[in-house]
């Protein structure tokens, strides 16, 4: 008898499906919506710290593309399109090298030698409603003079994902979102297949704009709202409402997000007896820990010790 498919027990998530494809226990990954009505872009890490035979399974046929970007050295990832070996760069699995996949024509690797990368996905609908929101002419795709290049920003990049996708349940949204806008405009103007226009300067936020976000915020402390939950509050799109927020504040919404919940902390700590995880719960924080060092970096000291500074009398 044959051994029942996915399709039986119903469609694999995303993360269950690269982890088929990699033979892999587990694969976190992070979404970010950057675009309202394409894919989100994913954030993913696959370890395998084991060898075994044989080649990753090729991904269904879609417009997309991924960044695989290795953390260690894999010598040789022997990358093939539609089962044919590609002509790549010598230095393709080294650390820092950036090979660029589409994924219309099926990328496998060898899986015979272990590896860590972080693998960066972008769906070409993503790309299409992105540059339209800048103002930019239409990318027809993402393409690498060579297959293997040297991407310095995106090795860092990789590499400072690395502890956020270690506890991808305790992100904040709005960073995670922020990460994906960067990776959106280097990647755009890295890699686009095409010139793009000058870069379009953005007005900041109209007054009734940004009181709709500070009343969103306000109603909202102890969330995890996203770019696009604000941009729909001004009717933008989240790249323009990114840019025209920090235009406005000189902050990114997630940094502004962080220092009104560490205001509102604050008149907790001074009026209230409530304990510090109490307070952390009420004001967004993930734990008292997280909470804490939030706390140090805006305001340098520990939440208690400010507290017994500041105490109402």
């Amino acid at each position: 008898m044959n051994e029942a498919s996915p399709a039986d027990h119903g469609p694999l998530s995303f993360e269950a499906t690269l982890a088929k494809s990699f033979f892999l226990r587990d694969v976190p990954t992070l979404r970010a919506g950057v675009a309202t009505l394409a894919p989100p872009v994913m954030f993913s890490r696959l370890t395998n710290d084991r060898s075994q035979p044989g080649r990753s399974l090729a991904p269904g046929s879609e417009e997309a593309f991924i960044f695989q970007v290795p953390l260690i050295a894999n010598p040789d990832p022997d990358i093939r399109y539609s089962g044919k070996p590609t002509a790549r760069s010598t230095d393709a699995g080294k650390p820092g090298w950036c090979c660029l996949l589409d994924l219309r024509d099926g990328p496998t690797r060898r899986l015979d030698k272990p590896f860590d990368n972080v693998r960066l996905y972008i769906s070409q609908r993503t790309i299409d409603e992105f540059v339209y929101q800048k103002g930019r002419r239409r990318i027809h795709g993402l393409v690498q003079q060579g297959f293997g290049e040297w991407d310095p920003v995106l090795f860092r990049f990789s590499q400072t994902l690395v502890p956020i996708l270690e506890r991808p349940g305790e992100v904040n949204s709005l960073l995670v979102d922020a990460l994906a806008i960067a990776f959106c405009e280097h990647v755009v103007a890295r890699y686009g297949a095409s010139v793009p226009s000058g870069p379009v300067h953005r007005p900041g936020l109209a007054p009734w704009q940004m009181q709709r976000i500070v009343d969103f915020f306000e109603a909202n402390l102890n969330g995890n709202p996203s770019i696009l939950d604000l941009a729909s509050q001004c009717d933008l799109s989240a790249s323009y409402f990114a840019e025209a927020f920090k235009q406005t504040t000189g902050i990114s919404p997630h940094q502004w997000l962080l220092r009104r919940r560490i205001e509102h902390a604050k008149s907790q700590l001074r009026g209230t007896d409530a304990s510090l995880a109490a307070i952390a719960a009420d004001c967004g924080f993930f734990d008292q820990s997280h909470f804490s060092r939030v706390f140090v970096r805006l305001v340098g000291c520990r939440p208690k010790d400010w507290r017994l500074r500041n105490r109402s009398r």
